[in-house]
């Protein structure tokens, strides 16, 4: 296989927690990035110093930290998008690659990320992602939220910056990754660059997995947080009003076999993500 020189970026804040399961499954991927930039907002959790020592032990990963206390949410009003710029700007190729600090890898992830660019004429590949199912609530949730890759239509599909690819002139064409909202940014890029029609590729096979909501009030409330992020930006706002008609009558819940199982949990994450839209929409 012909080898396309990529930079892989992600952007963290005070992630001591999962930052060493993040790194491991980087280690253990099949293909590393010719350059791996991580870019963190100023964490004062112990974060950076693990990342160091890190470094410090797998210099052969080429793994460059640049912290940057203007890309958090008490210095910016979108942190996440900021610090992907500042990695994007800072990455010495044109291949980049995005994921979140919060998920794992799969050990393929990254050599399926590019495989794309070098067999076919594309601009963006999307990847899949699947949750980290750790209780009896996770396991129902990702029935109700989760997105089946294998029959989504790679046209329609809106990646999400956990796991996407992209050539830097893309980037470059959309103005990068807005900075004008605290959530909804990766949305917002994905829709900017099906706009320019660029080619896009879904692949499947290219996968990360990220722990869900582990309870009720964490989905409810990252539900909300979410959709305030797509009201505020009046993303998808003909399906918000379509969605007062489900609250009143649930055929989309009924006709889902999965959201029909778990009917109170997707009825009450729609009413979460509907108050939530219209917070962001009247406040924005």
């Amino acid at each position: 296989m012909e080898h396309m020189k990529v930079s892989l970026i992600t952007t963290l804040f005070n992630e001591k927690q999962n930052i060493l399961a993040f790194l491991d499954s980087y280690k253990n991927q099949s293909r590393f990035a010719d350059e791996f930039i991580i870019l963190d907002g100023g964490s004062n959790d112990g974060t950076i110093s693990i990342i160091k020592d890190f470094i410090l032990e797998n210099k052969e990963l080429n793994i460059r930290l640049i912290v940057d206390e203007t890309c958090n949410k008490s210095m910016t009003r979108s942190p996440v998008a900021k610090g992907r710029n500042v990695a994007i700007n800072n990455a010495s190729f044109d291949l980049i690659a995005v994921t979140d600090a919060g998920c794992k890898l799969h050990k393929n992830w990254l050599k399926e990320m590019i495989e794309p660019f070098i067999s076919q004429d594309i601009d963006v590949v999307s990847g899949g992602y699947k949750a980290i199912i750790t209780n009896k609530f996770q396991e129902m949730y990702s029935k109700v939220a989760m997105i089946n890759f294998e029959t989504e239509n790679s046209k329609n599909f809106l990646p999400s910056s956990r796991s996407i690819a992209f050539k830097k002139k893309c980037w470059s064409q959309v103005n990068g990754y807005p900075t004008k909202t605290y959530t909804a940014e990766d949305t917002i890029f994905a829709i900017n660059l099906k706009n320019k029609n660029f080619n896009f590729y879904l692949n499947v096979n290219a996968i990360v997995y990220w722990e869900c909501p582990k309870t009720i009030t964490e989905a409810l409330k990252k539900n909300y947080h979410y959709a305030s992020g797509d009201g505020a930006n009046q993303i998808f706002f003909y399906k918000f009003l379509v969605r007062f008609f489900f609250l009143l009558f649930p055929i989309n819940i009924i006709i889902n076999k999965h959201k029909r199982e778990n009917m109170s949990l997707a009825y009450m994450l729609m009413v979460a993500y509907q108050c939530g839209y219209l917070k962001g929409l009247l406040w924005r």
